[in-house]
């Protein structure tokens, strides 16, 4: 009888344990994250990355850091030299960056496609009541 009483306890303990955990992970993502922009390249829409932010919802804030890209970790999407960069944000920002993302640094950047061949990261970013936020995404310019 005591060993059934034991394991009763220890599947209890690994059940409270496990709603405990469960809720603090649920707590601490919470949807407090600044919304996405559009990056449309000519006529290609490129996949945009968050980056680095600090946002608020009124009741809470949050903020993450996250370290620039390589071109491995991003979606590559194929446009043609030359071509405009166009960022649409969810709401027009107090203050707005580009920047090209160069051996590891930014670099204020043109909103257009370099025209030789080769692969390009870039960051975007602003700033809005609700904090500021950073944008990453990346391209391929074929030969």
């Amino acid at each position: 009888m005591k060993r059934k009483t034991m394991w009763f306890w220890v599947i209890v303990l690994l059940l409270v344990g496990g709603i405990v955990y469960g809720l603090s992970f649920w707590q601490t993502s919470s949807g407090v994250k600044p919304p996405l922009p559009t990056v449309t390249v000519g006529s290609v829409t490129a996949e945009v990355k968050q980056s680095t932010y600090c946002w608020s919802n009124g009741d809470e804030a949050v903020c993450e850091e996250h370290a620039l890209p390589e071109a491995d970790d991003l979606q590559l999407v194929t446009v043609e030299p030359g071509a405009a960069i166009d960022v649409t944000f969810h709401e027009t920002p107090k203050r707005e960056t580009f920047h090209r993302i160069i051996d590891g640094e930014l670099v204020a950047s043109e909103q257009v496609v370099p025209m030789e061949p080769g692969t390009y990261l870039f960051e975007t970013g602003g700033e809005w009541q609700h904090g500021d936020s950073r944008y990453v995404f990346g391209i391929e310019v074929e030969e």
